[in-house]
């Protein structure tokens, strides 16, 4: 039965018990994947000391795991958290709005997780475009067991779209390299990211673990740039990162959230809500500022969401449309699969060439909400309480 190298999997390549790695090869904890001639096992929750979106891939020598790229917890006061965490200098780095990837080989190619765990057809394809023989390079020198993380931004992804002006249509920027689990240091990380000609995150700066006030300056820069927000680092990673994300963002990611309230937008307000509000206060805002920010979040809380009603009764569907470019129609052809086996309702709307690329055109369909919508529509009753 198809569960049963599943359990090897977690058994032989997690150190599970046989007894646990049966009884979870069963369960919605765990998904049997693929891609071209791999398979792979992918952890949909925290398991022990294992990740969400940890795999476990087969390969004849056994079996290669792949960690889930470890939760950073959020700071919202600075002022309190940096000295309470950190030991004594903290360096600033950009954190941006894109997705988060992690970039292994096997049998010297490479190939591109992302944060949920599964091998994307899509980006693996753009990374080994734009900077393949270099990750090789890389990951060959330091080891086996190497794997670089960082971000894909730019609009012309299938994830999520911002644009950056040093990024176009779409780039990677590494924001960690793993050697046996354990990240390198930051100053480590940078120097070999640009002695291979590869990109990192934008370092922000060092300060002082009580230096909030100078941490604060960057995020109100970053926040006037429309930038994500940052994260903070341990030089030598003796404690884990913060991060902390520009009001701009906070309001932002709500805004685009409600364009379908009930996929996105019940997730994305009230988190966002809290970072604002704690965020206000640190920054001792008086009335008028607040109520600046208040016509803000209230125009990103309800004109999106008006937009998509209505856009639901004359359409019949709410979705969001993106563009990709390919160099290679198998790829074009994995990524329809990859999504379809996901279970993403999306659409193809076409598929051309121009030039030397081939430009593909997709819509994905926020299902939640235009069930929702239906249903108001056809009761005139609200589907929550």
């Amino acid at each position: 039965m198809a569960y049963e190298w599943v359990k090897d999997a977690l058994h032989l390549g997690l150190g599970f018990t046989e007894k646990r790695a049966e009884r979870l090869s069963k369960t919605r904890s765990v998904r049997a994947f693929g891609y071209r001639n791999l398979r792979y096992v992918v952890l949909r929750r925290d398991l022990g000391r294992y990740y969400e979106g940890t795999l476990v891939i087969k390969t004849r020598r056994g079996y290669r795991v792949i960690p889930g790229y470890p939760h950073i917890r959020r700071a919202v006061i600075l002022s309190k958290a940096l000295p309470r965490h950190f030991i004594d200098n903290v360096v600033i780095e950009e954190k941006m709005n894109g997705y988060n990837v992690r970039v292994f080989t096997l049998d010297n190619e490479v190939y591109a997780a992302t944060k949920g765990g599964y091998i994307c057809p899509f980006t693996t394809h753009k990374i080994r475009w734009k900077y393949g023989d270099k990750l090789v390079e890389l990951l060959a020198e330091l080891g086996d067991n190497a794997i670089v993380a960082g971000e894909a931004v730019g609009p012309g992804n299938p994830y999520t779209r911002y644009y950056y002006p040093e990024a176009g249509e779409w780039d990677f920027f590494i924001f960690d390299i793993y050697v046996n689990g354990n990240p390198l240091p930051a100053e480590k990380r940078v120097e070999l990211v640009e002695y291979y000609g590869l990109k990192n995150v934008r370092r922000l700066g060092m300060v002082n673990k009580n230096d909030s006030e100078t941490v604060l300056n960057i995020i109100d820069r970053l926040d006037r740039e429309r930038r994500e927000g940052v994260v903070m680092k341990d030089p030598f990673n003796r404690v884990p990162p913060l991060k902390y994300t520009t009001s701009y963002t906070n309001i932002d990611d709500i805004r685009v959230g409600m364009k379908a309230p009930f996929d996105e937008g019940r997730y994305f307000i009230f988190p966002r809500l809290i970072r604002e509000l704690f965020s206000y206060y640190e920054r001792g805002y008086g009335q008028t500022e607040i109520k600046e920010k208040a016509v803000k979040l209230g125009e990103a809380l309800l004109l999106p969401a008006i937009e998509s009603i209505y856009r639901f009764k004359e359409e019949g569907g709410v979705g969001e449309e993106f563009e990709l470019v390919f160099k290679d129609y198998v790829y074009v052809e994995e990524f329809i699969e990859y999504m379809f086996r996901l279970g993403v309702d999306f659409s193809v709307i076409s598929i051309e060439k121009r030039d030397r690329d081939i430009i593909f055109r997709g819509v994905k369909w926020m299902r939640e909400t235009q069930a929702n919508y239906a249903k108001i529509f056809e009761t005139g009753l609200s589907s929550m309480d």
